[in-house]
């Protein structure tokens, strides 16, 4: 058993004093930077304070503002002061009549434009307008697209139709519609033309597409250009499982076969597209045109980390080989060490060296075209609430994607540890007694599957994200746990007019014990709390706890559920602000198969409300959230530290009920 762990255990009266100082500072700290601003102006260039408009019923006001050079300065101390500009003011005037006019508002108008003083150096801006009414379409014709009954079919119900009112968008929407179901019906060489008569004072269009079909085509042979290191056959491959010679031409296979190309990873730009037709064959040419990157990669930087509950300082290196000993093989080192500090540097109960070292290897296509193999080995030196711990991990996968957007990852995984410096008794601890020794041993089968239709990972604005992870536990070389484990978990995301994004997650976890006496070793409990996880609670702070030596230990459980929604907004430039409300709740340890059940009942949820700022980069947005629990006992007379619920279990205890977290990255 690997011992001599560095980390170190102190507790002490002046710890919870010293982080609700800190934590008071920090809420000033946001009211003071929150103020408004109260910037101004001079006579000839005053400060725009609103921007107001009157007679605005039929469309969307926050669409219209943002087609205007004319903004009101931010409300925040942080944002822009904005002052106006009469000649900006006056084409403004024109904008708004073409904004109302690609939405079929012919006869709208700007009545009056009014620019009121609100103090010195301050104004407000007034727009009152005149909608009118809107002009429908009284003719729609498209001709010649029964020369493809398959397109026709494919066509669906278009974007204008008689009768509905004539916008712009909805015009080149029918086309763009009529085109795409030429492009993916076989008609590769289609073509669509569209003409529109306007009689705004009448309040009528005319609209006419004409669609010239073409041949109907099928896919013929695949060509690569831009290989010198990578094997052209690889890339042949790749386009191969996304089309085959005959079928029947698809322009969205050539964006399917670019993201295949790309992924595998030693290019740093990929583009399909068709080559000439062969009118006499009948087909159409895929050229896939590519730009090698560098087979090798280093990077190095430190790392700063804090969560309420964890402070870490690290420094990383990694090293990548894309084309290791040939054939696309991948080799990638890692290695990243530091300190940790729990729960912070300033009042720490436990802090020590943290480290991990870890190596992987894929080799793309090593059962036939469309199965990958990844070997990873793993040595970590971690430190946790209730322990600290030394491990081992190794991995062997096949993963693989049966379709786009879908990826299927089967593995097999031996993860051992070496606990250390366990808080307290350590028969005392839920999932310490199938650690004989201090020794935790997990073998297990996983089958991980997602499914991803979100428009970005890292900048999500619309799709739904399915993910569920299986695994099934058994004993290796006598040691280990018979278990099942399922995770299911959803996430959708949905614009709220141009600006705003709904966000929405829903994940389940639960681990079945089969024929076991007592709970699964506590590196496989579930917990929650976090920057990615209910913002209510600190890193791992919302699980089952036990006191050891004064220290509030998470000890987790068999079962856990949690739920968000989130409405994120932009503000100004790289800045977005989000509500969010989360749930939460985990289940006790133990080796009772239904134990998991205990989440599901909704009524022990806890809840916390919660607001957040980010800022948006090239890596994903800079977060920070303040999240605050929600009590549940609202009765007469109950002390208010006492409204709120305790943590899951019956030992009692609350924990803070305002939580602050910095991260990189969205919470989902």
């Amino acid at each position: 058993m690997a011992r001599g762990h560095d980390a170190s255990v102190r507790a002490g009266p002046r710890a919870a004093g010293v982080r609700s100082v800190r934590l008071a500072a920090l809420v000033a700290l946001l009211l003071a930077g929150g103020g408004c601003l109260r910037t101004r102006g001079t006579p000839d260039e005053p400060v725009i304070v609103s921007l107001e408009f009157e007679g605005v019923k039929e469309v969307d006001e926050s669409a219209l503002r943002a087609k205007l050079a004319t903004r009101a300065s931010d409300r925040f101390a942080w944002g822009d002061a904005r002052r106006l500009d009469p000649d900006a003011l006056a084409l403004d005037r024109r904008r708004v009549v073409a904004f109302y006019k690609e939405r079929g508002y012919y006869r709208a108008a700007v009545e009056d434009v009014q620019v009121l003083p609100e103090g010195d150096g301050r104004v407000r801006v007034v727009i009152r307008v005149r909608e009118g009414s809107p002009v429908h379409v009284a003719r729609l014709d498209i001709e010649g697209l029964d020369a493809a009954p398959e397109a026709r079919a494919k066509a669906g119900s278009l974007a204008l139709g008689q009768g509905q009112v004539f916008t712009w968008a909805a015009f080149d929407a029918t086309r763009v519609q009529l085109q795409s179901a030429l492009a993916t019906t076989g008609y590769a060489t289609g073509t669509v033309t569209q003409a529109a008569l306007v009689r705004g004072a009448e309040g009528a269009a005319e609209v006419t597409y004409k669609v010239e079909a073409g041949p109907r085509l099928r896919f013929g042979p695949i060509s690569v250009i831009g290989t010198a290191a990578v094997p052209e056959k690889k890339v042949v491959a790749q386009a191969a499982r996304q089309v085959k010679p005959g079928d029947w031409f698809d322009e969205r296979r050539l964006e399917r076969i670019q993201a295949r190309v790309f992924e595998l990873g030693v290019f740093s730009g990929v583009r399909v597209s068709r080559g000439p037709p062969d009118p006499e064959l009948g087909t159409v040419p895929v050229v896939v045109s590519v730009r090698e990157a560098p087979f090798h990669t280093l990077r190095l930087g430190p790392g700063l980390g804090f969560e309420p509950s964890r402070w870490e300082a690290l420094g990383q290196v990694s090293w990548t080989h894309r084309n290791w000993l040939g054939d696309l093989r991948q080799l990638k080192l890692d290695l990243h060490g530091g300190y940790a500090w729990i729960p912070d540097p300033f009042a720490p109960i436990r802090e020590g060296v943290v480290g991990k070292a870890s190596a992987e290897f894929t080799q793309p296509g090593v059962f036939g075209d469309a199965v990958d193999l990844s070997v990873k080995i793993e040595l970590e030196k971690d430190l946790q609430q209730a322990y600290g711990s030394f491990s081992e991990k190794v991995s062997f996968g096949t993963p693989f994607r049966p379709a786009p957007r879908w990826t299927v990852v089967p593995s097999y995984n031996l993860e051992i540890y070496q606990l250390s410096d366990v808080v307290g008794e350590i028969s005392d601890l839920p999932g310490v007694q199938n650690c004989p020794q201090e020794q935790c041993l997990l073998s297990y089968l996983e089958q991980r599957v997602t499914w991803d239709l979100r428009d970005h990972p890292l900048v999500t604005t619309e799709g739904l994200y399915l993910s569920l992870s299986l695994q099934e536990g058994f004993p290796a070389g006598g040691l280990g746990y018979t278990y099942f484990r399922f995770v299911p978990e959803v996430r959708y995301f949905t614009p709220l007019g141009s600006r705003s994004v709904l966000a929405a997650r829903a994940r389940l976890g639960a681990i079945v014990p089969i024929n076991e006496s007592g709970a699964a070793p506590i590196v496989s409990l579930f917990t929650a709390g976090g920057a990615a996880s209910m913002r209510g609670y600190g890193v791992e702070r919302l699980s089952p706890m036990v006191n050891k030596e004064g220290i509030w230990v998470p000890t987790g459980g068999n079962g856990v559920l949690e739920a968000s929604v989130e409405v994120r907004r932009k503000l100004s430039g790289n800045l977005v602000g989000a509500l969010f409300l989360d749930a939460g709740n985990v289940s006790e340890a133990s080796g009772k198969p239904s134990q998991f059940n205990e989440v599901l009942d909704l009524s022990h949820l806890q809840f916390a409300l919660g607001v957040g700022i980010r800022y948006v980069t090239s890596v994903g947005p800079i977060r920070a959230d303040l999240g605050c629990r929600l009590p549940n006992d609202l009765s007469a007379g109950v002390p208010f530290s006492q409204r709120f619920p305790t943590v899951p279990g019956d030992s009692g205890h609350r924990e803070p009920i305002l939580v602050f977290h910095a991260s990189l990255g969205e919470a989902y």
